[in-house]
């Protein structure tokens, strides 16, 4: 699911230490393209790994602005091209060639180790030979304000293939994952960034001990919008800066999919809630039994035509399946197609900050109790509740 799709996942980095980058959109491209993707259809590699523009999965040269910037955001892609031969085929061919070489020295019989590693290596090298690369593209918005990159997928793999690709192309830069304490800090007001640094756990600014450390954010957030979502109409108001209106109300609440995880006599155990919920009876249990929320579906509406979706992946706050409203601009048939695909984007970006507004909003929301003295009470009360 590309950007541009009706819902995409996003995982969120932040950029440090592009200062020298500012403004110097040659500079960009000139390492873009040093890093292009090239293809391996015509020989045996197995695989190739590079960018390619935001809208041309087969232009790895960027040979025009729009080819990588739009408005404050540098957009291109990562384009991973993979070979894979089904080990079932494979073990086929390599049989072959042991028939091969048995018939060719009678003497044996059967193939020696050190020859069976070779015809293995042969076997695989001519299936791959024969074998079409299979091609995966992912998007990447950097936004140069905040310098930070939305990049649209949630996959390990993919992820460590970008961030490895990024530090090769940018060596001065410094990639890292934007953890959920980081967001927090960034949504609230100064008055309350003492308060968010003693909760925080972590012992040191490692990114992944700030994620390990502090899941109580994740955890803690979950158990209050679901209390919420069950004993409040759910609505809130626009709290920060963007494009909605200060004050503008909204609808957050959680229904279709939790996941709950917590230890048991046998190890952890893991319980998926799936399908619209009336009672919640199931996630009520579990949590009276002591597991947490990991993973939840958080529904934001300002009304029944402009709804969003996203399932909160609640140790690292990335979303998926991000759904906005498709709003597409109006076509007009002698306006330029490069325009056309700028407003496109423009439009979907805007959806995409409405709905990470409303998101934050939440957010800040919920930490305004769990940091106050007051949060006590509210997980007592909470407490009492699931055992009625």
């Amino acid at each position: 699911m590309g950007f541009l799709s009706a819902s995409t996942s996003i995982c969120y980095f932040q950029v440090k230490g592009a200062e020298e980058l500012q403004g110097n959109d040659d500079l960009i491209r000139s390492k873009l393209v040093t890093e292009g993707f090239r293809s391996i259809e015509q020989s045996a590699e197995e695989l190739a790994t590079g960018w390619v523009a935001f809208d041309d999965d087969d232009d790895s040269e960027f040979t025009s602005p729009q080819s990588y910037r739009r408005d404050q955001y540098f957009c291109f892609s990562l384009r991973q091209d993979r070979r894979r031969v089904p080990g079932a085929l494979l073990k086929r061919h390599f049989g072959h060639l042991c028939g091969q070489f048995l018939a060719a020295h009678p003497t044996y019989h059967r193939v020696p180790k050190s020859q069976r590693e070779q015809l293995r290596e042969q076997a695989r090298d001519v299936l791959l030979a024969r074998t079409l690369p299979t091609p995966s593209v992912t998007n990447l918005i950097w936004d140069t304000n905040l310098q930070l990159i939305r990049f649209c997928s949630l996959g390990k793999n993919t992820l460590d293939s970008f961030q490895s690709l990024f530090h090769q192309t940018f060596p001065g830069l410094r990639l890292q994952l934007l953890p959920p304490l980081e967001r927090a800090a960034r949504v609230l007001p100064e008055e309350l960034q003492e308060s968010l640094d003693q909760a925080n756990q972590a012992q040191t600014d490692s990114t992944l001990e700030q994620i390990e450390a502090n899941r109580w954010l994740g955890s803690d957030f979950f158990f209050w919008l679901f209390y919420r979502t069950l004993n409040s109409d759910s609505t809130y108001g626009i709290n920060l800066p963007g494009p909605l209106l200060e004050q503008q109300p909204f609808h957050a609440f959680l229904d279709n999919r939790l996941v709950l995880v917590g230890g048991g006599q046998e190890g952890v155990q893991k319980i998926v809630v799936a399908g619209p919920q009336d009672h919640f009876l199931e996630v009520k249990a579990a949590l009276n039994q002591g597991k947490q929320i990991e993973e939840a579906t958080i529904h934001l509406r300002q009304d029944e035509e402009r709804a969003w979706k996203l399932t909160l992946k609640g140790e690292r706050f990335s979303f998926g399946n991000f759904l906005t409203p498709m709003l597409r601009p109006e076509k007009d048939p002698d306006s330029d197609p490069a325009a056309e695909a700028e407003a496109a984007f423009l439009t979907k970006m805007a959806a995409v900050l409405e709905g990470e507004q409303m998101f934050d909003s939440l957010l800040k929301s919920f930490l305004r109790t769990r940091l106050s003295p007051d949060w006590i009470a509210e997980e007592t009360r909470i407490s009492n509740w699931l055992k009625e």
